[in-house]
């Protein structure tokens, strides 16, 4: 029951999304079908073209048509590409989602030991530098950091690509993400050419999130070390890494997941910025474009992508908090 009703809640708020985007998109200045066709067309042209979008009709009876279409799996035609949105996002989500997916796995392997080891050496020269360094991190503009490793790696080391996913053929379209389609399927080639593109923009996305959950971890391990439990265990024989380990940084993580789940969709916005630095050829990448040339349906159609993903994410968030505190599992 709870399923169906929260079920009910993601698409309350997607079809409220689609509304809100609906509207502001069509509240912007200038003409999309004219800037679509570029100058020098005839009048006549950009109202054929106008009446073909159903963009000569009322408002409500666009959005109705819109949902429909939306329902049936279309998102609507972009008028850059001259074709749906649904197929360019299909083309274009997975190579976002690997980005994505390889920054934040960065951020949690490095972000969360850095977090443990300032918590438990509180107050040391080793806790002062992680500190420094957390600050540091979260300072750095992304665009500037991207631009720093195409120089330093890309230019002077040779030892990155600066742009795109791959330098060679792609691995077997299995899943649309290259390091894991090319692990997939046996080839060593196509993955470490997809490891060596994806390395500097997934250090630059992470950067900040890696930051984050650092500072987060102390906090929430600082305020689990001060509770009598830990000195207790430690009393009783436990060793100090067990305690840690397996006893305090497990009730420190509750807290911590709720950033994890905030960072996902935060990501995805810093994606517009790393993969236009990088000419990662991301569904971040292409609404910023279709944003300049005011794609209206392109917009709408990535903003709704996002928004399914930051939904689903915090329904995850929302599962795993009751696999790590059981009090919430008995509560429902």
């Amino acid at each position: 029951m709870r399923f169906f009703e929260r079920l009910t809640h993601m698409l309350i708020v997607l079809v409220g999304v689609s509304l809100l985007m609906f509207m502001l998109v069509r509240a912007l200045p200038g003409d999309p079908v004219a800037a679509a066709l570029g100058e020098g067309v005839a009048r006549e042209q950009v109202e054929k073209l106008r009446v073909e979008l159903g963009m000569d009709r009322s408002l409500p009876v666009q959005y109705v048509n819109y949902l429909r279409d939306l329902a049936q799996g279309r998102f609507g035609r972009s008028l850059t590409e001259s074709r749906d949105v649904g197929e360019i996002i299909r083309e274009r989500l997975p190579a976002t989602l690997e980005l994505v997916l390889a920054a934040l796995a960065i951020a949690v392997i490095v972000g969360l030991p850095l977090g443990v080891l300032s918590a438990v050496k509180r107050n040391k020269p080793v806790d002062h530098v992680l500190r420094i360094v957390s600050l540091s991190g979260v300072s750095f503009p992304e665009f500037w950091a991207a631009l720093m490793l195409q120089l330093i790696f890309g230019a002077w080391l040779a030892l990155l690509p600066i742009t795109g996913r791959l330098s060679g053929p792609p691995p077997a379209d299995i899943t649309g993400l290259f390091l894991l389609d090319s692990l997939l399927t046996l080839n060593g080639a196509a993955f470490w050419d997809a490891l060596r593109h994806i390395v500097a923009p997934a250090l630059v996305l992470a950067l900040g999130p890696m930051t984050n959950i650092a500072r987060m971890v102390r906090s929430a391990m600082l305020d689990e070390l001060a509770k009598p439990y830990p000195a207790l265990s430690r009393a009783i024989g436990i060793h100090p890494f067990i305690v840690n380990a397996k006893y305090v940084l497990r009730n420190a993580f509750s807290s911590t997941l709720t950033v994890i789940g905030f960072l996902f969709p935060l990501m995805i916005g810093g994606a517009f910025v790393v993969e236009n630095v990088f000419a990662w050829p991301g569904i971040a990448r292409f609404g910023a474009s279709a944003i300049v040339s005011n794609d209206y349906n392109a917009v709408v159609g990535i903003t709704l992508v996002v928004c399914l993903f930051v939904v689903v994410i915090n329904f995850v968030v929302d599962e795993l908090y009751a696999v790590l505190d059981p009090r919430i599992r008995l509560e429902r």
